[in-house]
């Protein structure tokens, strides 16, 4: 028999709150209701920062010298790029090089299961091309690629990225790891409760996956108060969040010892604040060994699955579960958007327009809660995307809102007309 339209609404309402305001909740971000709150003390804090540095993700063409004379011809400080010539011509150019390096990759790995991250059900599952971030040999792997970048000459610092768990954007699946057997020990001697953890994961996987509003109904899970509730009852939810930071935490640590004995400068290419919790990446321990935060704050970022990206962060789950055009899409990224502290930013309420773009106020908001997280002294260059037609305003927003610097991912052959807008 199916079900009544009315209970499929009433079910899939359940999403907003497991999926964004629960978790969120767990992790010890602010509620819904204190969204605009949030919002006003951002607009307050809003003041730009003087001798912003401009920074270029990637390099290009076939002379590194012309192109290094050209980004500092246009107002470039810092290029993240590769190779002894591009360094070279960097340096020479009067720029800082930069290197970037990742994380967990499977690399050589990739059809070993035994590396890979494990769901609820024990079934093997890749994310951002990675493993389980608690696989030793991927770890000492890792650390060993930073040993040889910190090595490298005429380089300034190195930015860490991919360090974190998997994001909503990689799959309803993916993201609800890792529950193998070395996580499972891990947990132990950090001396957290696996068994409760899985079995209070799964109940908010079964809950989103079957859309079930519990004994209470989804009006009132669909409240703070409610949620709040929820995880009183499920707090393995809660030890899974930390378990995710713990772990991340860890191995940043163990990179940034590297970098910093290699005598250069360390920088983290870290989730925005309203999606870090999630994945295991926390603001407040990075700023002890952090030199520079770089936010991905990508508002419209056009390719799926856009991890880390705003735009597919916040739709990528309400769009495998189904939301798409139902009759409780607009309520789902309603709640979700509060959960952000969006919801008075974006108006769009279909996940469609969410993911074609968010408005450049939800950048200039996530720059001000990380300036908020980190502090006044600490470095802050966000990292946006390079083609947005609205350019000029993200861009101004970004410094307006805190930041010493304006990060453009990734270098494109008409980089130039796309970056002139966003560098004053």
């Amino acid at each position: 028999m199916e079900e009544p339209e009315a209970g499929k609404v009433a079910r899939r309402t359940f999403l907003g709150v497991a999926a964004a305001g629960a978790v969120h909740l767990a992790a010890g971000g602010s509620s819904v209701a204190q969204g605009n709150e949030g919002d006003a003390e951002a607009r307050e804090e809003e003041r730009p920062v003087s001798g912003c540095k401009y920074w270029m993700h990637g390099f290009g063409g076939d002379d590194p010298k012309k192109t290094a004379a050209a980004f500092k011809e246009a107002g470039f400080d810092v290029v993240v790029a590769g190779g002894a010539a591009v360094i070279d011509a960097v340096n020479a150019a009067g720029m800082e090089a930069w290197l970037c390096g990742g994380a967990f990759g499977l690399g050589s790995h990739k059809d070993d299961d035994s590396f890979k991250a494990k769901d609820l059900s024990g079934k093997p599952q890749i994310w951002f091309g990675s493993g389980c971030p608690n696989h030793p040999t991927l770890r000492e792997e890792n650390i060993k690629s930073y040993k040889g970048m910190a090595a490298t000459d005429g380089v300034k610092g190195i930015l860490v990225d991919g360090c974190r768990f998997a994001s909503p954007a990689s799959g309803l699946n993916p993201y609800f790891t890792c529950f193998c057997d070395t996580c499972k020990a891990k947990a132990n001697t950090l001396g957290l409760d696996f068994d409760a953890m899985k079995r209070d994961v799964k109940a908010l996987y079964d809950a989103v996956v079957n859309k079930q509003a519990g004994s209470r109904g989804a009006l009132w899970l669909a409240t703070p108060a409610g949620v709040l509730e929820w995880m009183a009852a499920h707090p393995g939810v809660v030890t899974w969040l930390q378990f995710r930071r713990m772990c991340a935490t860890e191995h940043f640590r163990d990179v940034c010892k590297v970098i910093h004995d290699g005598g250069k400068r360390t920088g983290v290419y870290i989730f925005t604040p309203s999606v870090a919790p999630l994945v295991g990446q926390s603001y407040a321990d990075l700023c002890e060994i952090m030199d520079v935060f770089a936010p991905m704050i990508y508002r419209n970022y056009p390719d799926r699955p856009g991890p880390a990206c705003l735009n597919w962060e916040l739709t990528a789950i309400p769009e495998e579960l189904g939301l798409a055009e139902s009759p409780a899409e607009a309520t789902a990224m309603g709640l979700i958007l509060a959960w952000a502290s969006l919801a008075d930013i974006v108006k769009e309420r279909t996940i469609k327009e969410v993911q074609t773009a968010l408005p450049p106020e939800a950048v200039g908001h996530q720059t001000a809660l990380a300036r908020a997280l980190i502090g006044p002294d600490k470095e802050l260059a966000p990292i946006i995307y390079i083609d947005d037609p609205l350019m000029s305003k993200t861009a101004d927003l970004v410094r307006k809102s805190g930041a010493n610097g304006v990060n453009f991912f990734v270098f494109k052959e008409d980089w130039p007309d796309m970056v002139r807008p966003g560098i004053s």
